[in-house]
């Protein structure tokens, strides 16, 4: 569970960085890597301690992650 956590985490803020670049959120788009970093370190160190049985927890963190930064990206600067 906490792989799905930290992998919702960094491809929730890696979307939400694409969209801050796109859309010219300068402030954001300088803060979010240091957000994004943790995200990173805690997925890869939880991921190498559990092996390939964190797959169905990566793909599913991943897919909840980017579809929650697109809408909420969406409902907050559209």
């Amino acid at each position: 569970m906490k792989i799905m956590m930290a992998t919702f985490a960094l491809v929730f803020l890696r979307a939400i960085q694409q969209q801050n670049v796109i859309h010219g959120q300068y402030y954001l788009a300088a803060i979010t890597p240091y957000a994004i970093a943790v995200a990173e370190v805690a997925s890869v160190l939880w991921v190498v301690q559990t092996g390939w049985s964190a797959i169905p927890w990566v793909g599913t963190g991943g897919a909840i992650g980017v579809t929650s930064a697109m809408m909420l990206h969406r409902w907050v600067f559209q």
